[in-house]
């Protein structure tokens, strides 16, 4: 991406979420099939995306992958996004691992007290502290407003049973000090040999100049801690429930 496109445009137009891809062999076309021309359409606004072959991945790896690009304002349907973990997973998943398939499940509808519960604990149990859903929240962690198309509910359950103890680049927080003694936490969004900007605790976009900077610390394990003693079982049954029918349209 040019280092000269500017921050404020990234937010109204959407920033396109980096695929940590080591590119390389730029020569070498893309393979064929559906899902590729929304992979190029998707991914090119940040990437030279002529090869992807230096990385292997299951089909959970990738929808990671997708999912901190969704987070982080990836411009396509959901229809469009399926595709994309689709070909990547064919095209580049990881050898000798069997990919499992995305799974197509007709699930009821939630009735109106599952939702107010998923979203009584969502709230209580400080989830909306670092994430977002439709209009509520914070943009310090990943956007869960379509997490239920995105995840599986096992993976939305074991993320919150044994999150990863690291966070992926383009999620990971930053810890300031300023030249008058003022510490400043929030979500890295770019940094360079001079400033950086983040997102800050109260959801706020700053910038600052490194010169000016007492400390700069970026920080790559994950705050959030397992959920298991924190609620019982039938509330993390429920909060998953209501998580997985997160589809872009619900708010808590």
């Amino acid at each position: 991406m040019n280092r000269k496109y500017r921050l404020k445009r990234i937010f109204i137009i959407g920033p396109i979420a980096c695929l940590t891809f080591a590119v390389s062999g730029q020569g070498q076309s893309l393979p064929e099939g559906k899902g590729r021309a929304d992979f190029q359409r998707i991914c090119s606004s940040c990437h030279s995306v002529a090869t992807a072959t230096s990385q292997r991945m299951t089909r959970g790896e990738w929808t990671r992958v997708v999912d901190d690009m969704v987070s982080r304002g990836a411009q396509g349907t959901q229809d469009e996004l399926n595709n994309v973990m689709a070909y990547l997973t064919e095209n580049f998943g990881k050898a000798g691992v069997a990919q499992v398939p995305a799974p197509t499940v007709n699930e009821k509808p939630l009735s109106g007290a599952e939702v107010a519960r998923g979203a009584e604990l969502l709230t209580a149990k400080g989830c909306l502290s670092c994430h977002r859903v439709g209009d509520t929240g914070s943009y310090l962690g990943p956007d869960l407003t379509t997490i239920g198309a995105r995840r599986s509910q096992e993976e939305i359950r074991g993320a919150l049973v044994s999150p990863n103890k690291d966070v992926t680049p383009e999620n990971r927080g930053v810890q300031l000090t300023t030249s008058d003694g003022k510490t400043v936490t929030g979500r890295l969004l770019r940094h360079d040999g001079f400033s950086v900007q983040i997102m800050d605790s109260h959801s706020q976009l700053r910038s600052f100049q490194k010169a000016n900077l007492r400390k700069f610390a970026i920080v790559t394990t994950n705050p959030m801690p397992p959920y298991t003693n924190q609620m019982s079982a039938q509330e993390l049954a429920d909060l998953v429930h209501y998580m997985s029918s997160l589809k872009g349209d619900q708010k808590p």
